[in-house]
């Protein structure tokens, strides 16, 4: 698989090039700055020729972790496909004068394994010689890398930061206005996420995340990451509103102020929708209101923080 190969399933697996703002590379990493990171498909980008790994950073960026030699081609073959040049100042600014805690994760690749059974030329194209560094290795080499970057007398950053509100989806949500509309309506998931940017800009949020997944560790990751990061959380859920202890350990543990929203009015529907587990850490709970559940929501936690 060449160069260009790589970067394609690259730049689809974040979500195509209209999400790609910037681009640049750091050691073994290829940064990609996003304009939407719920548009980014970490399992997709895992599945990628190549990739060992994925670093993120910030709220809108990502690293990609490459074998030695391999990072140069593929970044260059990714300005080819996006027409953006490299440009290290962008992800400064981004991030200003002090960059955010960064959060690995390396993650083992069972397509990647299978190709290399199958095609031992495509291993070596993908993985690098024998003598490249373990996953191990790359790991301390990162954090390495980031503990240098971090003055050592830092300040916490959360009481300085602006407002940000995180959004959680959990499974099916991002099958808004084709799953089931005479319960769900017709709006369609991307209408949310306007709606959902909209009503934080009016509420008063410096910014809004928008995360969503069908799988359960992956909303328990966003909970932990929000830590320090984000003001507030707003949550669906989903069907593990009715089955997730994990959930509520998570909301339990970062203890940042929490909303509860159903599209539908869960209360009238099935027996087993009866049962909340997130509720016990949220300080609201909406249903029933459809889409527009989302803009409440912004600004009752916008009330809720004093904004």
């Amino acid at each position: 698989m060449d160069r260009r190969q790589i970067a394609e399933e690259v730049l689809a697996a974040v979500g195509g090039r209209d999400n790609v703002t910037a681009n640049d590379i750091c050691m073994t990493r290829l940064r990609i700055l996003t304009e939407d990171p719920s548009l980014v498909n970490t399992e997709q980008l895992s599945a990628a020729r190549g990739v060992l790994g994925y670093v993120k950073r910030g709220t809108n960026g990502i690293e990609v972790v490459f074998g030695p030699g391999k990072v140069e081609a593929v970044h260059e073959a990714l300005v080819e496909l996006t027409g953006i040049e490299a440009n290290e100042k962008v992800f400064d600014d981004v991030e200003g004068p002090r960059k955010p805690a960064i959060h690995v994760h390396i993650t083992q690749n069972p397509l990647r394994d299978a190709a290399i059974v199958q095609n031992e030329e495509d291993a070596e194209e993908a993985l690098g010689p024998r003598s490249a560094p373990s996953v191990d290795d790359l790991v301390s080499l990162l954090d390495g890398i980031d503990d240098a970057d971090e003055p050592e007398d830092e300040a916490p950053v959360a009481d300085a930061a602006p407002a940000r509100v995180l959004v959680i989806n959990g499974p099916n949500i991002n099958m808004l206005g084709i799953r089931e509309p005479d319960i769900y309506g017709h709006d369609s998931y991307q209408s949310l996420l306007r709606l959902c940017q909209t009503s934080a800009t009016d509420a008063g949020f410096a910014g809004c995340t928008c995360f969503q997944s069908n799988h359960e560790g992956d909303l328990i990751d966003a909970i932990q990451d929000a830590y320090g990061s984000y003001a507030g959380i707003i949550i669906n859920p989903g069907a593990y509103t009715h089955t997730s202890i994990a959930l509520l350990d998570a909301a339990k543990a970062v203890g940042l102020p929490m909303i509860e929203i159903h599209i539908s009015k869960v209360d009238e529907r099935e027996e087993f929708r009866q049962v909340s587990y997130i509720r016990a850490a949220c300080f609201e709970t909406i249903t029933g209101m459809g889409v527009d559940g989302y803009r409440k929501a912004m600004f009752d936690m916008a009330a809720h923080l004093g904004l």
